[in-house]
């Protein structure tokens, strides 16, 4: 799957980790950055609240054939939670995000 790492600055070292892990590109949070990874990307990795993931991507969600997967990161490094696409990848980018010793949370 075709991903990236999108990490408010104060995460980037934790960001950078997770991009290397993933072979996945790493872009810093801004305004905007969304719509860039929804075009650009089958997967987003979000270092950041999921509140933040949220209000982010909601304007640009079209329905689940279509939208990238979404794994919010938790900011402590410890948790992978999918919130949108589960069955669509973003189970399985939770699960190897395992691989470096961070807890998929999977809900469905």
């Amino acid at each position: 799957m075709n991903c990236c790492v999108i990490a408010l600055p104060r995460f980037s070292e934790l960001g950078q980790k997770i991009a290397e892990a993933m072979d996945a590109d790493l872009l810093p949070y801004e305004e905007g950055i969304f719509t860039t990874a929804f075009a650009d990307y089958e997967g987003i990795i979000a270092v950041m609240s999921a509140g933040i993931a949220v209000r982010s991507a909601a304007s640009l969600l079209t329905d689940k054939w279509h939208d990238p997967g979404i794994v919010v990161v938790t900011p402590d490094g410890k948790y992978a939670i999918p919130i949108l696409g589960g069955h669509h990848g973003a189970n399985d980018l939770a699960c190897r995000l395992a691989e470096i010793g961070i807890i998929p949370v999977i809900s469905t």
